[in-house]
């Protein structure tokens, strides 16, 4: 009969998930940003800001404002959680995955919007 040894955490697992979460946070704003451009450039947009005509609907709106900073929150309590803490060895994986999505629903909400 083999023994079994009992899964050990290394310190490289909870170094990865706050790693990946503070590379989602350094990359939230920029991304947004950028994803703006062509929203700012197209010819709907100009026209909603001269005339007040052709607007998205507002829902998009706030559907990008709230899953940005849901995805900044999320970020900043993966980055700080305590890796000592079983919790948060158990938390970092949905943290970081819930993060990443709503940057993304972030970049497709604003791309949306042109």
């Amino acid at each position: 009969m083999t023994d079994v040894l009992p899964l050990q955490h290394s310190e490289a697992g909870p170094r990865q998930w706050r790693r990946r979460a503070r590379i989602g946070l350094a990359t939230l704003l920029p991304m947004t940003l950028v994803v703006w451009l062509p929203v700012l450039s197209s010819e709907r947009f100009a026209r909603c800001l001269t005339y007040g005509e052709g607007c998205a609907p507002a829902v998009l709106g706030d559907v990008a404002w709230w899953a940005f900073w849901g995805s900044a929150a999320i970020g900043v309590t993966a980055s700080v959680l305590n890796p000592a803490a079983e919790r948060a060895r158990r938390l970092w994986l949905p943290l970081v995955c819930l993060q990443l999505a709503l940057q993304g629903i972030t970049g497709v909400a604003i791309i949306a919007m042109a």
